[in-house]
């Protein structure tokens, strides 16, 4: 039968000593970056507060080691930030680029790179984009390259868990990543692990986020449970079952998880798994998301279709940043919005709305949006399952609320980014 092995170590004041060891414990993994020439680093970076993204710390304690390996190897952090998002935006306001330039490693945003066609699933029909860059490097000549996944461990209201295996959503474009961001989104992820798989992960536990994913700046001190450690191994589904104790869960809880081990991609099960190293306490940190919403924005939903993966939970989370980073929730209100989401909705839910009216998510619109169109004057339809980035320009002009109040970035450099992404490839529009 086959089992697998985790790795833990505190930090405290030595994350250096902390990554090594856990490199330590597999002999595997040290060959390939002894004999590999080239390491990319896919980081968790989709927001700029501590602890929402991979620790600094913990990023330049890995290129520590890495060197240790060989001190000429080229280094890239990448990743592919969220809808709404442009890495190269990201990387700025979490300081993530100034920290490349002095470890002298090189920021790779995928959301610029060119993308080649690929499918996750052998015999599948459904075709994805996919950074052309890594296709190459760890696809067509991975000998070469070593691929470590970085994530920092959250609990995460709509994957339920971020850890390895939800981190690699950020190999995946804008598009192809909404698409199937709804009750589909586990295997999705369980779909791209299928594809590409890290030759190591190593996971951020230093403080782990409760009712994540993005908080707003405010309530993120208070989300946070210290746990000051790391933990990795080279089978990301036997680290991603131990992260999901270390946030006081169950394997079997968190859905990508168990759909991964039940098909044959790595060993999920506890008792088949060796770790070297202790285990916290057991404490339930909750995935479920706490919204500060002003009562003036409301939500209407039917009794079918609106799942939190997709519409629902996209529209949440949206709506937080976009109240409580610009200002507060008695600020916003009295401006009012309201939601529908869902479908089998009763015919006195859709009387006496608050204009204006964001009809949300294919049940929706196919169920309710030419009702509420006849009944309603001011009426924005979005026909998707999981786009961020179209909620957020709807929110922001109908709350009225400037872009630029998102962003610790001034608007200078915030445009001087998006020019420098858009010379370089990127396909992204500012919110306006």
């Amino acid at each position: 039968m086959e089992t697998a092995r985790v790795a833990i170590r505190k930090v405290g004041s030595d994350p250096v000593r902390a990554v090594r060891e856990v490199f330590d414990c597999f002999g595997e993994a040290q060959s390939k970056l002894r004999e590999c020439h080239s390491v990319f680093i896919k980081i968790n970076a989709v927001w700029h507060h501590q602890h929402l993204f991979t620790s600094l710390s913990i990023i330049a304690a890995a290129i520590e080691v890495i060197r240790e390996y060989g001190p000429d190897k080229k280094i890239f952090l990448m990743d592919n930030c969220s809808q709404g998002n442009f890495t190269r935006h990201c990387f700025a306001a979490a300081g993530i680029d100034k920290a490349a330039r002095k470890m002298q490693v090189k920021c790779l945003p995928l959301d610029e790179e060119k993308p080649v066609i690929v499918s996750l699933k052998p015999g599948s029909d459904e075709r994805y984009e996919f950074p052309a860059v890594l296709y190459r490097h760890l696809i067509e000549e991975r000998e070469g390259s070593f691929y470590l996944n970085m994530p920092v461990l959250k609990a995460h209201c709509q994957a339920q868990m971020t850890a390895g295996l939800k981190n690699q959503m950020g190999l995946l474009y804008d598009e192809d990543r909404a698409r199937h961001h709804n009750r589909d989104l586990h295997q999705k992820i369980v779909d791209i692990y299928g594809f590409v798989r890290p030759d190591f992960t190593l996971v951020d536990a230093l403080k782990v986020l409760a009712s994540g994913p993005m908080p707003a700046g405010r309530y993120v001190e208070g989300l946070l449970h210290k746990r000051d450690m790391v933990l990795g191994g080279t089978d990301t589904v036997a680290v991603d079952a131990i992260a999901a104790r270390v946030l006081g869960h169950e394997p079997e809880e968190v859905n990508h998880v168990r759909l991964a081990a039940e098909q044959g991609l790595g060993v999920a099960d506890p008792d088949r798994i060796s770790i070297d190293g202790e285990l916290p306490p057991q404490e339930r940190v909750p995935w479920e998301f706490e919204s500060h919403l002003p009562d003036s924005i409301s939500f209407v939903v039917g009794k079918q279709g609106a799942c939190y993966e997709g519409c629902l939970g996209h529209a949440v989370q949206v709506l937080e940043l976009v109240v409580n980073e610009s200002g507060t929730p008695e600020e916003l209100e009295g401006r009012p919005l309201t939601i529908v989401a869902g479908k089998g909705f009763d015919d006195e839910q859709l009387v006496g709305l608050q204009e204006p009216v964001m009809v949300l998510g294919k049940c929706a619109c196919e169920e309710v949006l030419s009702r509420v169109r006849g009944s309603y004057r001011v009426v924005d339809e979005l026909n998707t399952c999981g786009h961020c980035d179209n909620i957020l320009n709807i929110a922001l002009r109908r709350l009225k609320v400037n872009t630029f109040a998102l962003s610790p970035v001034s608007p200078p450099k915030v445009a001087f980014l998006l020019l420098l992404g858009k010379m370089k490839g990127l396909r992204y529009t500012l919110p306006r």
